[in-house]
């Protein structure tokens, strides 16, 4: 077994009147929150018109009026933006809108290796060198930037904050902060991606000014950087997610159109992993080895032949992401103990690029919270990843005098601090963790239910698949399928395998992927019960994906 413990869940009480036949499926709905047919209806066809009002997050008139002034007296505007997805597909999404309604609107982004992470004076000179800024609109950070922004207000420049990162116990003196999570805002929805803010305020843009300009348009960019941040796909992230993947279908901007020609994905609805596993990471790779605006770029080729030597490029830098990703990833690895609750794993000249999925990784593989930084002269820089049972800002926020930089949110931190201040950082992170419940440190598997290989039809696919998007928030559903034996294997690739399974109703194919090909000498050696993720397949119906097994 991969988990500890397997846990099934306890069928709910049932009086929904929905399409759905199958009580294990039904069941499903009902977790998720889905109590009435309009619920139901949001949850599997979300529309438009289940999109919130943009002008109820705190701030959004103030900033609003801040910006039409802008365009109305020509003032330069510079967007300032993280250089992940999320702070990319915010950039594009605001440029555009900001272009169409006639404002003189620029971007800039940090280098990651040069500069780190959020609104930094140092950026902000080279640009004031080259261009009279009087507004700054951050997409994707800024809301711990209060110094930063007290420097840009003495020089006569207006800052407006757009994020969604937790708010420290003093926001910038800015001229508008926009965000969900800051105290006083009753917008309905918090939980809202950086790149979900900035359309929320193209939206309201649009209507002030009373342009035909397409949200749909929009959305698809949106659902790029929802879905790669690993944003909850609940509530309004789900309904950005689903119009804008739905939309993908139909694609005409030169550079996304080319991206998704050259990864197989184009013509067609796409799916939330389709994004995850290689949408994301192409884009993402620009910002994590050398300068985010290659990515930026590619959204504004002006034809296919220039798109597809950017995504040329921006495949050449993944290759590159994932070599050094492995190296770095292994030299953590073998800092490793047995016992520790928390893992902080540091090296020397370390590639920023990759700390935070290298410690996304790791926290994965142990199910242990991660820190993984690198040491550059007396700096440490890191990178934070936690496990779904630990609020790690939280934790990482009873130690903040120790930082000299520091934020994020509940499962994911970014942070910086003296060398000198490592050693407390271990020792004190390691007791607090040591006050925690061991169960939190379990692997447990929730099993939503028992399925026989026969009750697999079409329509209990048709029925599962109405769950997607699924990702942070609204995981895929996890089913237990008894008394299997393996009758067949097929290796495909390396370190992957095709299954025929049998049971005692019937027969099914499965997959072994390389992250639990530990099981594969358990598979061979009698009758199991398995704990699968069911994938529509065009030849078998539905293909099982194998995530753990133990003796029948």
């Amino acid at each position: 077994m991969i988990h500890d413990v397997w846990t099934f869940l306890e069928p709910p009480a049932d009086n929904l009147r929905i399409p759905v036949a199958h009580p294990a499926l039904r069941a499903l709905f009902i977790r998720r929150g889905i109590d009435d047919v309009d619920a139901y209806r949001k949850f599997v066809a979300p529309g438009a018109e289940d999109l919130h009002d943009p002008s109820t997050i705190h701030g959004m008139s103030h900033a609003c009026e801040r910006i039409g002034r802008a365009i109305r007296d020509g003032e330069a505007i510079v967007i300032y933006g993280d250089y992940d997805v999320d702070g990319v597909t915010s950039i594009v999404l605001l440029q555009t809108v900001l272009r169409a309604l006639g404002a003189d609107a620029g971007f800039v982004v940090p280098h990651r290796l040069v500069d780190g992470y959020g609104l930094k004076t140092e950026v902000l000179d080279r640009v004031l060198a080259e261009r009279n800024v009087k507004l700054v609109i951050t997409v994707d950070c800024g809301i711990t930037s209060v110094e930063p922004v007290k420097r840009a207000l003495d020089r006569g420049i207006d800052v407006i904050i757009t994020d969604h990162h937790l708010p420290p116990g003093t926001l910038p003196d800015a001229a508008a902060v926009l965000n969900p999570k800051q105290p006083g805002c009753t917008y309905p929805f918090k939980d809202l991606a950086g790149v979900g803010v900035a359309f929320k305020l193209c939206c309201e843009l649009i209507r002030r000014h009373g342009r035909k300009i397409s949200i749909d348009s929009l959305l698809k960019i949106a659902a790029i950087g929802t879905i790669a941040d690993v944003a909850p796909l609940v509530g309004e992230n789900r309904t950005i997610a689903a119009l804008g993947l739905a939309g993908l279908a139909d694609v005409r901007n030169p550079g996304l159109r080319a991206l998704l020609k050259r990864l197989g994905l184009a013509g067609r609805p796409l799916r939330s992993v389709d994004v995850g596993f290689k949408i994301g990471p192409r884009i993402n790779a620009a910002g994590r080895l050398a300068s985010a605006n290659t990515a930026i770029e590619l959204f504004a080729a002006v034809d296919e032949d220039a798109a597809w030597e950017i995504c040329a490029e921006l495949d050449r830098m993944n290759a590159e992401r994932q070599q050094v990703e492995k190296d770095v990833r292994a030299a953590a690895e073998s800092q490793i103990g047995g016992s520790e609750r928390v893992l902080l794993l540091a090296g020397e000249g370390w590639h920023r690029g990759v700390l935070g999925l290298t410690a996304g990784r790791i926290a994965q593989k142990t199910h242990r919270p991660t820190l993984v930084m690198t040491v550059e002269g007396d700096a440490v820089i890191g990178s934070a990843r936690s496990i779904p049972t630990i609020d790690l800002h939280a934790q990482l926020e009873r130690v903040h005098e120790l930082f000299t930089h520091f934020g994020g949110h509940e499962f994911a931190c970014g942070f910086s601090l003296e060398l000198r201040n490592l050693g407390a950082l271990r020792a004190r992170l390691a007791a607090q963790f040591d006050e925690l419940d061991e169960a939190r440190f379990r692997r447990e598997a929730r099993v939503d239910a028992c399925v026989t290989l026969a009750e697999i039809d079409p329509e209990f696919v048709a029925a599962h698949e109405q769950l997607q998007p699924f990702g942070a928030g609204n995981p895929q559903p996890l089913f237990a399928v008894r008394g299997v034996s393996v009758v067949g294997t097929r290796t495909f690739a390396d370190d992957c395998c095709e299954l025929a399974l049998e049971d005692a109703t019937g027969r099914g194919t499965a997959v072994l992927w390389p992250s639990a090909k530990v099981l594969a000498p358990e598979l061979v050696r009698g009758p199991l019960d398995l704990l699968v993720k069911i994938e529509p397949d065009r030849y078998t119906t539905a293909r099982l994906e194998i995530v753990d097994s133990r003796a029948a």
